[in-house]
């Protein structure tokens, strides 16, 4: 069951520009009486509920059409090396993040990101800040604090690792000129480490509501920052506390399904929150095939919803798998046809129950791919609806969003070993992944530290490929100089860091 207070009760509608103003209503001294119906940041974090729905309104801009909902999964995807042009119909600011080496600074998917973490991080500031002021269940208001110091950690990493230095709040902007310099990056991961490490001590192992952050949350991206921020030590401490904590799912493709409504009857429930999800937003499919285009509304009647599987399907067809990506998988290896579709596969089956349709090269609006010099078309199975219904008016999609699953923890702990020197350690890791029920594929032998790096990069590659993670991955590497030492480098010509939007130059003086 998804959480529905994740879903619905949001009731904090902060502003959803880059600095979310917290409006304070001035009050007359003739006349000084709070509107009950319009509560002010004074006069309504009175409870650890109150606070709840705060927190609430963070995961809301998590999963909103700025982040989760669309631009994220793009500005991800078009820096990594793992997708390619679907045609013509990919729209120019995505195509421009796919092909230049540095995005123009009025590039709106970049825009629309940043916009969406300071959004996020505002809303997250004022629970911080009010916090203190609760006393009515200190448990609650624990466990929500920690919640808000997690999300606000992951927005300052999306940050961090994709522009370097960024400007810096940790508390609610209050006036329309707020405004802060640009903070090195080693300040704003400090920032980060020091809001999850107080987040894994507050947040509990277990949520009574799906959704919301642990403690293996927090530990894994604590893990994931460290390495990012060139600390293995430090990030094999914080994995090491989610080992074990969470089991590979028996089926890989049970990471990438949800819950399908077709003709207004649920289809199907999926596989989410598994024994694999470590953390992963939910999005909600109402049968109406909606999306909340928007990207700012919020509520029980706002479309909770996702447009990935039509954004990499077969009729949009915006994005397709890159020859490179098509090409790192080993010929036996069945996370292959896990991962894409391609024409000759069966859509429609119902998750096996019943024939289906088989895919020829005229339903795909794709341009072809090349896999060991076969053109064929293809797309991403990985979040996909086609195994349950093919509708180009059916755009929404209710599958959640994994944003850390404990596959993704063991290649990282492998990552680890391989980088402290032990390359027999990250075999055991890297195995354990190979050895899932389905995939089944043979362990492999590593004696140095360059075949063990070279083998971290092959698993991540083919384990999580579309997930989101390859473009943070590229970026670690090519600064550890692993490129071309261990493999080519994937995009040679691209520039690590995204400029500074060119609306945030405009409205905010410090930045240059």
């Amino acid at each position: 069951m998804k959480p529905n207070s994740i879903k619905r009760n949001i009731s904090l509608m902060l502003a959803g520009t880059t600095l979310a103003v917290a409006v304070i209503v001035a009050c007359n001294k003739k006349l000084e009486v709070t509107d009950q119906n319009n509560p002010t940041t004074d006069s309504y974090f009175k409870t650890a509920t109150e606070l709840q729905q705060g927190v609430n309104a963070v995961y809301s801009s998590l999963r909103g059409g700025n982040l989760m909902g669309r631009e994220w999964f793009f500005t991800h995807d078009m820096r990594g090396s793992e997708t390619a042009p679907g045609g013509a119909q990919l729209e120019a600011p995505r195509a421009e993040l796919l092909k230049q080496a540095s995005p123009a600074p009025s590039n709106s998917v970049m825009t629309s990101v940043w916009n969406g973490c300071y959004q996020m991080i505002n809303r997250a500031n004022l629970v911080i800040s009010q916090a203190p002021n609760v006393t009515d269940n200190t448990a609650l208001r624990d466990v929500t604090l920690g919640e808000a110091e997690f999300l606000r950690a992951w927005a300052y990493f999306e940050l961090v690792s994709q522009w370097g230095d960024v400007p810096v709040y940790t508390e609610p902007i209050s006036t329309a000129d707020g405004y802060k310099a640009q903070s090195p990056a080693a300040d704003v991961y400090t920032l980060i480490i020091s809001d999850l490490t107080d987040a894994v001590a507050k947040l509990p192992d277990t949520q009574a509501q799906q959704g919301r952050a642990t403690k293996g949350a927090a530990n894994a991206l604590l893990g994931r920052v460290q390495m990012q921020n060139g600390d293995y030590a430090a990030a094999k401490t914080a994995l090491m506390q989610v080992y074990g904590k969470y089991s590979l799912a028996p089926h890989f493709s049970d990471n990438f399904d949800g819950d399908i409504m077709v003709g207004g009857v649920q289809a199907t429930t999926g596989h989410e929150f598994n024994s694999e999800s470590v953390f992963e937003v939910a999005f909600y499919d109402k049968g109406t095939g909606g999306f909340n285009w928007g990207y700012t509304g919020e509520g029980p009647t706002a479309d909770a919803s996702t447009v990935r599987s039509q954004e990499y399907g077969i009729v949009w067809g915006n994005v397709i798998p890159s020859d490179q990506t098509l090409n790192e998988f080993e010929a036996n290896d069945p996370r292959y046809k896990y991962t894409f579709y391609e024409s000759g596969d069966a859509i429609l089956t119902m998750e096996g129950t019943v024939p289906g349709h088989i895919l020829t090269e005229t339903d795909m609006n794709v341009a072809p791919s090349t896999k060991n010099g076969i053109s064929k078309r293809r797309v991403y199975r990985k979040y996909s609806k086609l195994d349950w219904i093919n509708d180009p008016s059916n755009l929404g999609s209710g599958i959640n969003q994994r944003v850390i699953r404990y596959a993704d923890v063991l290649l990282m702990l492998a990552e680890c070993e391989a980088e402290v020197g032990t390359p027999a350690n990250a075999a055991k890791y890297i195995d354990e992944v190979r050895a899932r029920p389905d995939v089944n594929m043979p362990p492999v032998t590593l004696n140095t530290k360059e075949q063990a790096i070279a083998a971290v990069m092959h698993e991540r590659a083919v384990e999580l490929a579309g997930e989101e993670i390859n473009n943070i991955d590229i970026l670690r590497w090519r600064k550890r100089g692993y490129y071309p030492s261990i493999r080519p480098d994937p995009k040679p010509s691209q520039v690590d860091f995204f400029p500074i939007p060119a609306s945030e130059i405009a409205a905010n003086p410090l930045l240059k």
